[in-house]
C-alpha cells in the first residue's frame, strides 16, 4: 500500500497530529515515515549588518532542528522510529519536490499548521500540496 510516508511538521500541536496518524499507519502496515520541515526564506527588507542576520538564520535552524528533535521523540516515546529531514524554501513547493525526489506514497499534513508568520495565509501551503502532488495526500483536521 503505502511504504513511504511523508509528514511536514511545523512545531503546531495540529502537525503533531498528522505525526500520530502516520505513526499509527507506520505500526499498522510497517510504514517508514519521514517528519519534514522546511525553513521558509526570512524577508529580510534591510539588514545593515551581516552579523546580526547570520545569528538569525542560526537561531532559526536551531528552532527548526527542535522541531524534528521533538519528532523524532513522539516516535520514540511509542516504541517507533522515524527518519527527519529539514528543509530550505518555499514550505508548499518545497514539500512538493522533495515528495517528487524520494518517491513518498502519501503526505499526511494538516490544513491549517503555525508558519513562521503565525498563519499570514491560512491553509496556503496545504492548498498548493494538494493541488499539485503526485500522490495522495491525507488531510487531518
Amino acid at each position: 500500500m503505502f511504504s513511504k510516508v511523508l509528514v511536514p511538521v511545523d512545531g503546531s500541536d495540529n502537525s503533531h497530529r498528522a505525526l500520530d496518524t502516520a505513526l499509527l499507519l507506520s505500526e499498522k502496515i510497517g510504514a517508514k515515515v519521514t517528519a519534514v520541515h522546511v525553513m521558509e526564506d526570512i524577508p529580510v527588507l534591510h539588514i545593515q549588518s551581516e552579523k546580526v542576520l547570520r545569528e538569525l538564520l542560526d537561531a532559526y535552524k536551531k528552532q527548526s532542528q527542535l522541531i524534528l528533535s521533538k519528532c523524532s521523540g513522539i516516535a520514540t516515546r511509542k516504541g517507533l522510529s522515524i527518519n527527519t529531514k529539514l528543509l530550505q524554501g518555499n514550505a508548499g513547493s518545497t514539500i512538493l519536490d522533495f515528495c517528487e525526489k524520494k518517491k513518498y506514497g502519501i503526505i499526511i499534513m494538516v490544513s491549517r499548521g503555525m508558519g513562521k508568520f503565525i498563519e499570514l495565509v491560512l491553509g496556503s501551503v496545504s492548498s498548493k500540496v494538494i493541488h499539485h502532488s503526485s500522490c495522495p495526500v491525507m488531510i487531518i483536521r
